[in-house]
């Protein structure tokens, strides 16, 4: 099992530094794909920057991005996420963080830790942490938009999986 995380967390940090090496075409040709695959996730990320500056809010749209080009590469497809399971990942998801902040106040590690995906949200939060200065608040909305995006990626995987397998 830990062989499986830590080669997913390879895979991500390779994808990184892949990203990073794309020319301005290949890495719109790729986010345009992305797009027609995932346009409800992607739609309402690129919406999402209310309160967020333009750079912090990019470098997380560019963090999805990895995470999706990680999945590809590792051979995982991933079929449309529907509106409905969207919209029902960021209501539930923002129903933890509503919870877990009352409680606890807006702790960013904790938070972190309580996701589906723990390893992978702090590879890609922390990819925009070190690109960007934010307020702690900004920091807590790009966590909550990359755990969404996380999971709904994830389901997306699933997803394809379990039609393939039916």
């Amino acid at each position: 099992m830990n062989k499986v995380k830590a080669n997913g967390l390879i895979s991500l940090r390779e994808s990184i530094l892949e990203l990073e090496g794309w020319n301005n075409e290949l890495f719109q040709q790729n986010f345009d794909d992305f797009l027609d695959s995932q346009p409800f996730l992607l739609g309402t990320l690129m919406d999402a920057d209310e309160g967020i500056d333009e750079g912090a809010h990019s470098w997380m749209l560019k963090a999805v991005l990895v995470l999706k080009w990680s999945f590809q590469k590792m051979g995982w497809r991933t079929t449309m996420l529907s509106e409905e399971k969207w919209a029902g990942i960021i209501e539930s998801r923002m129903e933890v963080y509503e919870d877990f902040q009352e409680d606890n106040g807006l702790d960013i590690h904790s938070l972190i830790k309580i996701s589906s995906s723990p390893n992978t949200l702090n590879e890609l939060y922390l990819y925009v942490a070190e690109n960007n200065t934010m307020s702690n608040e900004v920091a807590g909305n790009i966590l909550f938009l990359l755990d969404c995006a996380v999971e709904a990626l994830e389901m997306a995987v699933l997803q394809d999986k379990t039609e393939s397998d039916a």
